[in-house]
């Protein structure tokens, strides 16, 4: 837009510059009485060689338009010829400019336009100025003041350029700074705040944003998080591949559907993560945005949940099997200890054998009975005898009662220092959990390895920690709490699911965290006293 007082000078320098003289204003006035009975026809045709262009002819709404436009051109002609060619007139062609830019003509119409009248206006001069020095005078008078209308038309076509450019660049601005404050009021109450995970990398996975709920799962600062690839982050070797291949299919477009995946936490707590993936606008590359759900508790109070619907059917299945077992065994042993008496006086080489033989059965009877017997206390458990205890005292009392059998297998057994909560508990059954627990410890570990209690107090619970330095689990899904799964030679499969039962009945759970050199069974019961 032009500033005040820059319309004189502006059209001074183009009269300077086309040299637009007194001499040439004369030259026009000259011309203009012999040019004016000409206009009407002048007109006509210029409108007519319009009509075979139809992009110059859509900016006129109907013949009454163009009947007015051809008074109006019939009147700028004659100002063309006549002037003054002052300030005012200036005034008018600039805004007769802008009516060309608001109605859409085109620029090179005006070209054409000035063209069609020069060669009319030029015909007529050579026509009726027979003096050759007169004539050129005039020619090139008319020569300049149409080159001056170009130039007056073509800078109103730049000034409204300019406009256009500069209104589109604060609009833009005002849409940038409007978008801006909205992103930061999303990032702050959606991306900040979220329960999700929400991570965004480039192409080659390279963390672009890593939020708060990020650093409080993964323990990890969005600091430190900034440029590492997420994967190695938040996936396992093992699962990295199949992770990859998805990110690479949402960054193509195509739909991902959600997918579990295990992320260990800069504490080596195993989390369980949910994750969805799409990806957004970024330019030359899309972004991928990652957005993961912590499933650990949900997943785990659905095992416990099943699990617990399967062992109350268990249990009921398993004390009528028991009792019916029960009976017609002691009966067998019975006779197996009468017939075992009566082979006893009786002296003999051939007799070695099937002393042999019932010795055997006796054995195996034995081995039948106590695994009835530990059906059973599975399948009715008695009624809790809750009193104050100490954890502490109780977890002593197991250590000094295996640590025997711990050193005969040459294992290094302790119980570190720590707090000594006081609960309500069954004494005798919560040792039986934590003797089912170091045992197993001790005997996953073998000779040369080292199992140790922990006692911790967190928020609304105490923790028993058995942790052994064996070669872990081999996989983290095995249902070691359902009876009858066992890895040992010769186990019933009964001990863990007991252990869970016990726990459970104490209003606790007992978590589960394993890898090569380090596997911690946790046992969580409630601060009631």
């Amino acid at each position: 837009m032009l500033q005040p007082g820059a319309v004189p000078e502006l059209f001074d320098e183009m009269k300077r510059y086309v040299r637009l003289g007194p001499a040439d204003e004369v030259a026009l006035r000259r011309l203009s009485p012999v040019a004016a009975p000409h206009f009407p026809r002048i007109a006509e045709e210029f409108y007519d060689r319009l009509k075979n262009h139809p992009e110059a002819m859509r900016v006129f709404t109907g013949p009454e338009q163009v009947a007015r436009l051809k008074n109006t051109l019939r009147e700028w002609m004659a100002l063309l010829l006549r002037g003054p060619w002052d300030d005012a007139y200036y005034q008018l062609r600039r805004r007769i400019g802008h009516m060309h830019v608001r109605v859409g003509l085109p620029q090179r119409y005006m070209f054409g336009a000035m063209n069609q009248i020069s060669s009319s206006l030029v015909k007529i001069a050579e026509e009726r100025f027979v003096n050759s020095s007169e004539r050129l005078g005039v020619v090139d008078a008319l020569s300049k003041i149409l080159h001056l209308e170009l130039m007056v038309m073509l800078e109103t076509y730049r000034e409204a350029f300019v406009d256009k450019v500069q209104l589109v660049e604060r609009q833009e601005k005002l849409v940038l700074e409007q978008q801006l404050a909205v992103s930061e009021a999303r990032y702050g109450e959606i991306v900040e705040k979220a329960e999700a995970l929400i991570i965004t990398t480039g192409t080659e996975g390279h963390i672009m944003l890593f939020n708060r709920r990020c650093e409080e799962v993964l323990g990890l600062k969005r600091t430190d998080a900034a440029g590492r690839n997420w994967l190695e982050l938040v996936a396992s070797e093992e699962e990295r591949p199949q992770i990859a291949e998805r990110c690479g299919a949402a960054l193509d477009g195509r739909r991902v559907t959600p997918f579990e995946a295990s992320a260990r936490s800069s504490d080596q707590k195993e989390h369980r993560i949910k994750w969805h993936l799409t990806t957004l606008p970024g330019g030359a590359e899309p972004i991928l945005c990652a957005i993961g759900l912590d499933v650990t508790e949900e997943r785990e109070l659905a095992q416990r949940t099943r699990r617990a619907e399967r062992l109350a059917s268990l249990g009921t299945m398993a004390a009528g099997l028991a009792h019916e077992i029960r009976n017609p065994l002691n009966a067998a042993h019975l006779q197996l200890t009468l017939m075992q008496r009566r082979i006893g006086r009786i002296e003999g080489p051939e007799v070695a054998g099937v002393r042999q033989a019932a010795d055997l059965a006796a054995t195996e009877m034995k081995r039948l009975a106590a695994l009835v017997e530990e059906f059973l206390q599975f399948a009715r458990p008695q009624p809790l005898r809750l009193a104050k205890s100490n954890l502490r005292a109780t977890a002593e009392e197991v250590v000094a009662l295996i640590a025997p059998e711990a050193e005969a297998q040459g294992v290094d057994l302790m119980l570190e220092p720590g707090p000594a909560p006081a609960l309500l508990l069954d004494d005798e059954r919560l040792k039986q959990v934590i003797l089912n627990l170091v045992r197993n410890a001790i005997e996953a570990t073998g000779r040369g390895g080292c199992v140790r209690l922990e006692i911790e107090v967190r928020p609304g619970e105490a923790a028993l920690l058995v942790v052994d330095d064996g070669p872990g689990l081999p996989s983290l899904d095995a249902p070691i709490f359902e009876p009858f799964y066992t890895t040992k030679q010769g186990g019933t499969g009964l001990g863990l699911a007991i252990v869970h039962r016990i726990i459970s009945d104490h209003g606790g759970r007992i978590g589960l965290e394993s890898r090569p050199g380090k596997t911690t069974f946790s046992v969580l019961l409630p601060l009631k006293t």
